[in-house]
């Protein structure tokens, strides 16, 4: 079965989303940056050897690195979800 088209108010709620989670990728420092947008945006979807040679960095580092990025990436969405309630991390 074929899915329906989302409504107008959905079209527009999946749009907010993208822009925000742009936004906060556009916060995030460029390795971090990077490093995500390899993992998850890139359509090619490299490996990690892939992804170590591009970035320069130690394959093993990969994982860790990425789980970092993560998380700033999760406090910088909560951030402008809500920010009246901006907590100070450092």
């Amino acid at each position: 079965m074929i899915s329906p088209l989302p409504t107008p108010e959905e079209a527009l709620d999946n749009w907010n989303r993208q822009e925000t989670l742009y936004a906060a990728l556009d916060k995030l420092p460029d390795r971090c940056r990077q490093l995500l947008t390899l993992i998850f945006l890139d359509p090619q979807e490299p490996s990690y050897d892939e992804i170590s040679a591009v970035l320069g960095m130690p394959k093993g580092s990969i994982g860790p690195t990425r789980n970092r990025c993560l998380q700033q990436l999760r406090r910088y969405l909560l951030e402008m979800s809500n920010p009246t309630d901006q907590v100070d991390i450092t």
